[in-house]
């Protein structure tokens, strides 16, 4: 019995996307009680457009390591 010759299948079409994100948005900070924290989308591009995949967040305050933490670091 003979080997049957397979065609080989066309190469899978190759896409470009990009991931960023958005420009930080001033946020309430419930911990702070201040306009403190920040909050952004994190943004998917593609050719068939953006899409939004989540988001970021944190604050000024809570989230600024301790002097300690940074001298020794």
């Amino acid at each position: 019995m003979t080997p049957r010759h397979r065609p080989v299948p066309p190469p899978l079409p190759v896409l470009t996307v990009y991931v960023t994100t958005s420009p930080p948005r001033p946020a309430w900070c419930r911990a702070c009680k201040a306009w403190t924290r920040f909050t952004g989308d994190v943004l998917l591009l593609t050719p068939d457009g953006v899409s939004i995949v989540g988001a970021y967040a944190g604050c000024e305050i809570c989230d600024e390591p301790e002097e300690e933490e940074r001298a020794h670091g």
